[in-house]
């Protein structure tokens, strides 16, 4: 679905106001640049798909749905800003409609003294009087807000982001920066118009090339006039591609210096018509990762339990070893020993507290936070989603006060007052992550309200989530978990089958075309109640062989998935086959096809394969297709095809489950990328074909 901004723009107004809540004493007043509201987008096909497992009951005891048709949503306002004077600035307080955030969002009673506890904030526990608290409410409700970057270099851009958890009922929105005592800037938004939006940004390996799309309210792929990186003119440095058929356009930022890494670097684009696109994020460059949480104990050492769960992993072609590790070979993994093993099979981890001289590819914020919302029973429930945010916020910045190398942290968001849960986290930490575990949710489904089946024939939970969350998280990265345990449970609850393999692949392509740039597995560990594929089962070692050669196949194109972005190409398809597209750059496209001649129950999963399948694409008006090919777990394959204008006709015979086709402008592409897949995947591949 097309997301598009909502943004207004409003004169800076300097003066003295006499507002408290100050930055640095004497500082100049932040200049502002400009600023949105960006509302949520309803995705009413996917209302069927979201109930949940609690026990929050209704008045005739039955459990409530907090999800319906037509149900409200919030959205996000976005100020961006910057620090005129010589000395770094911290914001501390931002007003909005003359009312302050620092007091409106506040905790439920005194701050544990311990720095990791946790605590809830709500307007609904702030002491501002009523007259002030009715100003919030009519602005939205403010949810959690951050300033990014928390000290702001002379010079230098920063964005306000604040969560609102309805849409304003007033039609503009006035946000003011106080400055010390006596100085402030503010700006006039408007909630109504909408505007561009940057959907997806990425950065080269050595940040020295940016991947931007850009996305108008129109439909139409308009191209921009002018490209602004941290408020210098780059418009020269920039390729631009557009097409008014196809709804995302897709620029290259060549930088004439490469960013410095971890930089918060603010994006704009504007139109001829007026309207702008505003972005921020951190500059770090984008990896591929393919992850897998869980471990095991086998081994008589600690070093041998972990030699023997990582190099397993490694086949399988996993590079980022997640967390959730019981048991002594977590402790030696942890360790400079267990640092040197990781690097020696290729691989990197996720920590869950700082240690920049582990070099983790990024931290783990929290993990569920929208679950241990509903614990916070200081509230309504029905505005509990979110009150864990400002926790959060101040969590990122102590990571990044004990981080000198400002590594990236990513927050998991689990299945909790969906789908608002989504939305409501998506731009918090700098990667977005969530955890749509459809095996689970076909489990609850058949442990408590088999009714409601219907919806879950397929996985298409997973493409409703990621739909969602890349609409809110965006640019940001996303990350998705998929399910790979049984459930191995005793009566009264309802034990269930591992995942298939059939599942797990189509998983895996609902996920590459919903905007996923990484993913990891829950999880490993066989000696548990959650049965992982680390365990010596038929139907686990078939799965886990399964993610082996999805890892090769997902990782040997993992440059054009982590610089690319989802765009609605023209296509023209069996009504069986489920098709979607990816721009990767400004000269290659991926098609994904997925045959929807599918179906799951408690025995497995049933395909009916498709014969002579043809697939029609009509490519963007600036992408001349030189090379098409197909990625497979066995590397780059031929596959016949051809060309009328910008129309390519893929001829795939018979689709079983799955194809990708990568169709480029670049000559030299299949060259390397089969290239890296015999220097990376070959062997990987041959082992785990090999084995029974």
């Amino acid at each position: 679905m097309h997301k598009t901004w909502r943004q207004g723009w409003g004169m800076a107004v300097l003066g003295c106001l006499g507002l408290a809540g100050g930055c640095v004493p004497g500082a100049s007043s932040p200049e502002m640049v400009g600023g949105a509201y960006r509302a949520d987008v309803q995705f009413r096909e996917f209302m069927p798909l979201w109930r949940e497992g609690w026990q929050w009951l209704d008045d005739n005891g039955e459990k409530v749905r907090y999800a319906y048709e037509g149900m409200p949503l919030g959205g996000y306002l976005f100020v961006y800003f910057r620090n005129p004077g010589d000395e770094p600035l911290e914001v501390k307080d931002a007003l909005l409609n003359g009312v302050s955030l620092a007091r409106g969002v506040a905790p439920q009673g005194p701050l544990p003294k311990d720095p990791h506890g946790k605590y809830a904030c709500s307007v609904a526990f702030s002491d501002l009087p009523k007259d002030q608290i009715d100003k919030l409410l009519a602005a939205g409700e403010p949810v959690w807000w951050k300033v990014e970057p928390t000290f702001i270099p002379p010079g230098g851009l920063a964005e306000l982001t604040v969560r609102l958890r309805r849409d304003p009922t007033v039609d503009r929105l006035r946000v003011t920066i106080p400055v010390g005592q006596d100085r402030t800037s503010q700006t006039v938004l408007r909630t109504g118009r909408e505007q561009p939006r940057f959907f997806s940004i990425s950065f080269s390996p050595g940040l020295g090339c940016v991947h931007a799309y850009l996305r108008h309210p129109s439909g139409k792929g308009l191209s921009p006039r002018r490209i602004l990186v941290n408020g210098q003119d780059l418009s020269s440095r920039c390729t631009i591609v557009a097409d008014e058929a196809i709804d995302t356009v897709a620029v290259a930022i060549d930088l004439e210096q490469p960013l410095v890494e971890s930089t918060y670097t603010i994006f704009q684009a504007d139109y001829a018509d007026g309207t702008t696109a505003l972005a921020g994020l951190g500059a770090w460059p984008t990896d591929m990762v393919y992850g897998m949480w869980g471990c095991h104990t086998k081994g008589e050492t600690a070093e041998e339990m972990a030699r023997g769960f990582l190099t397993d992993m490694a086949l399988h072609n996993i590079n980022v070893f997640m967390s959730h590790c019981p048991g002594p070979g977590s402790g030696f993994v942890r360790s400079a020993e267990g640092q040197k093993m990781l690097e020696s099979l290729g691989m990197r981890q996720m920590l869950e507290w700082t240690a920049p001289d582990r070099n983790p590819v990024f931290y783990f914020l929290t993990d569920e936070p929208d679950a241990n919302d509903f614990l916070t029973t200081g509230l309504d429930p029905y505005k509990r989603i979110g009150s864990l945010g400002q926790w959060l916020v101040e969590r990122v910045k102590l990571f990044r006060r004990h981080d000198p190398k400002r590594t990236p942290i990513l927050l998991n968001v689990d299945n909790t007052f969906k789908p608002e849960n989504w939305y409501t986290y998506a731009q918090l930490a700098d990667i977005a992550c969530a955890d749509p575990y459809y095996q689970e949710g076909v489990q609850s489904v058949w442990g408590s309200d088999p009714t409601n089946m219907g919806a879950y024939l397929k996985p298409t939970y997973v493409y409703a989530v990621g739909e969602i969350y890349q609409s809110a998280c965006g640019p940001r990265p996303m990350h998705l978990i998929l399910h790979t345990c049984r459930f191995d449970f005793a009566p009264p609850e309802f034990a269930y089958r591992a995942p298939t393999p059939e599942e797990k692949r189509i998983e895996v392509y609902y996920a590459l075309a919903a905007g996923t740039k990484q993913f990891s597995y829950w999880w490993y560990t066989p000696d548990h109640r959650y049965y992982g594929v680390g365990a010596d089962a038929p139907e686990t070692r078939a799965l886990w062989k399964e993610i082996g050669l999805l890892g090769a196949e997902v990782r040997t194109v993992g440059s054009l998935v982590t610089e690319g972005c989802p765009a609605g190409l023209p296509v023209k398809a069996p009504r069986l086959l489920w098709v979607r597209s990816l721009l990767a750059g400004t000269d290659t496209a991926i098609i994904l096809v997925v045959n929807d001649n599918h179906a799951s129950d408690r025995l497995g999963t049933v395909v009916k394969p498709l014969d002579k399948a043809r697939v029609t694409v009509q490519l963007p008006a600036w992408l001349k297709a030189q090379q098409v090919f197909e990625i497979t777990s066995a590397g780059t394959q031929d596959i016949a095809w051809s060309r009328d204008g910008q129309q390519v006709t893929l001829d795939l015979g018979t689709v079983h489950l799955t194809r990708m086709i990568v169709v480029s402008h670049d000559q030299g592409l299949r060259d390397r990328l089969q290239q890296g897949y015999d220097q990376k995947f070959a062997e990987n591949v041959r082992r785990l074909t090999a084995a029974p």
